[in-house]
């Protein structure tokens, strides 16, 4: 079975490869009367050209990376991949008839393609990532943040359908933007897998707890993220800012609990209420502890290698 997930694989790169080579041979370059370049087509054309090939990058990013947890491909996923090829194989198409014209029929015809596209994705990503979570059991946290993505896009996907009837020139600018942002999104996903993978069962709760952690700005978070993407490799482990903002809030939550707990202390005279709270406390406790000795070793890492660099 591994034979043929790795034919699948190759069967689908190539087609890939097919795909964005017809949309380069597909590049309209034309010359005017002059025999000048018309630069504006060309601009214009290598520009939605650009767009279509981050779909269609993004497209193998997504499905590469979920490949390469799963130990084989089932039938019933062959055939959706199989579909799923089908249509993308039709973007080079859509694309030229974008080039030549942005009408709203163009537009919504575009935006109609890579609606089924994403929902027989989204399909093929949920059946794989289902078998990924029975055989590696994939925390809750985990799995609830994957299924409120993939139902985020499909609404998402369905309100750009009705912007592009009505409103098209705004339809086809959020079309020709999406798949940049979902390149970038996909980097930054990656990345957080990486951080999410380093935390014991305590701080995936609290992270999971609210997605805006463990900054309040969820731009800073994105934009931290996508930087500590950059680096070499491994940027999660390479990124102490990234831990230290990251447990300062953890401390900031412990604390407020804390905090809380010492009110109803104060307020209760029930034996065994007190008891359980102590207890609520003792754990918390241990928390804070783990956070600081955490901190500790992150930044004694941080150090070490600018101490050897300046002796």
């Amino acid at each position: 079975m591994e034979k043929m997930k790795e034919r699948v694989v190759m069967l689908g790169d190539a087609i890939i490869a097919i795909i964005i080579t017809i949309m380069v041979l597909d590049l309209p370059i034309k010359l005017n009367q002059s025999g000048n370049i018309e630069l504006e087509l060309l601009f214009r054309s290598v520009g939605i050209y650009f767009i279509s090939f981050c779909f269609v990058g993004n497209f193998w990013y997504q499905t590469a990376q979920v490949f390469n947890l799963v130990n084989k491909i089932k039938n019933k996923d062959f055939v959706v991949y199989m579909i799923l090829m089908f249509f993308l194989s039709l973007v080079p198409a859509f694309t030229r008839l974008l080039i030549e014209d942005t009408n709203r029929e163009i537009v919504l015809m575009y935006g109609l393609l890579t609606f089924i596209v994403t929902i027989f994705l989204q399909i093929l990503l949920n059946s794989l990532e289902q078998q990924i979570n029975e055989e590696k059991k994939v925390k809750d946290g985990v799995q609830r943040k994957i299924r409120f993505k993939h139902r985020g896009t499909f609404i998402f996907r369905i309100f750009l359908l009705v912007l592009a009837y009505f409103y098209p020139k705004l339809g086809l600018v959020v079309y020709l933007g999406l798949p940049i942002f979902g390149f970038l999104q996909n980097i930054v996903t990656h990345e957080e897998d990486i951080y999410v993978d380093q935390m014991n069962d305590e701080q995936r709760k609290y992270y999971f707890q609210s997605q805006s952690q463990p900054w309040d700005n969820g731009f800073q978070k994105y934009a931290a993220l996508l930087r500590s993407s950059m680096n070499n490799a491994q940027g999660a482990q390479k990124d102490p800012e990234w831990w230290h903002q990251f447990n300062h809030q953890w401390q900031s939550e412990v604390d407020r609990k804390i905090t809380e707990i010492d009110q109803e202390l104060a307020k209760t005279d029930d034996p065994s209420q007190k008891q359980y709270l102590n207890h609520k406390k003792e754990k918390l406790e241990n928390q804070r502890k783990q956070i600081d000795d955490y901190a500790r070793m992150i930044s004694d890492k941080h150090q070490r290698p600018r101490e050897s660099k300046e002796g």
